[in-house]
């Protein structure tokens, strides 16, 4: 009973302060509603670009396939200059990186990986950049940008599921750059933390063999 006073109390408080407060008060609310009206409308306003600059990159990817690369990759440019910082479009610059790669225009496919790697949102698809990279300067015969690369993307995410392929191939940059016992070091570490992988590679590469023994014969 006692409680129930209490609560009544605080309800005549409530309205009596609102009463003396009236226009305050109805001006915090409609500052509140704007807002929330504002940050509505910015959260739906992303939704839309973001799901525009999808639908027009999956079209662009359904055109390449198709076998018509030019206006695919059209496309793919105007996803990356018309819906700048969307996930659509850091997407985007992969297949363009990617494609420039194949074209050997280093320089041109090295600036877009690096700003990838620098701005990609969500921040967690970052690291599809790097093997891009390490690939690009390989490519380009300079090994030991590649290894450079290959330690950063192994220092930032030690955890990633592309860290046993990033490894392996670190061991075989060293060994291509002569560093015989960095490879050996690397080998040995991916074999003490991925011997699943060291052992699937391994089955895989002797039926390989054995197929081309068959053949062979």
């Amino acid at each position: 009973m006692e409680m129930e006073k209490q609560e009544n109390s605080a309800i005549v408080d409530v309205i009596k302060w609102v009463k003396r407060n009236k226009k305050p008060f109805f001006s915090t609310i409609i500052t509140v509603l704007v807002v929330a009206l504002l940050i509505t409308f910015v959260c739906v306003r992303i939704q839309m670009v973001n799901a525009a600059a999808s639908d027009k990159l999956d079209m662009a990817t359904k055109i390449i396939a198709s076998g018509n690369l030019d206006q695919g990759l059209s496309l793919v440019d105007d996803v990356i200059n018309t819906y700048n910082d969307t996930p659509a479009a850091y997407r985007a610059i992969i297949i363009k990186a990617s494609n420039l790669l194949f074209q050997k225009k280093y320089d041109e496919a090295e600036g877009l990986l690096k700003s990838y790697i620098e701005k990609a949102k969500p921040s967690i698809v970052k690291p599809i950049g790097y093997p891009l990279l390490i690939s690009l300067y390989d490519d380009n015969n300079n090994l030991e940008q590649a290894i450079s690369v290959s330690k950063d993307f192994l220092a930032k995410y030690p955890n990633n599921y592309l860290v046993p392929s990033v490894m392996e191939n670190m061991a075989r940059l060293y060994k291509l750059s002569g560093k015989e016992d960095e490879a050996k070091e690397v080998y040995g570490e991916l074999l003490m933390k991925f011997p699943e992988k060291l052992k699937a590679e391994q089955i895989e590469t002797e039926q390989e063999e054995t197929e081309q023994s068959a053949e062979a014969e």
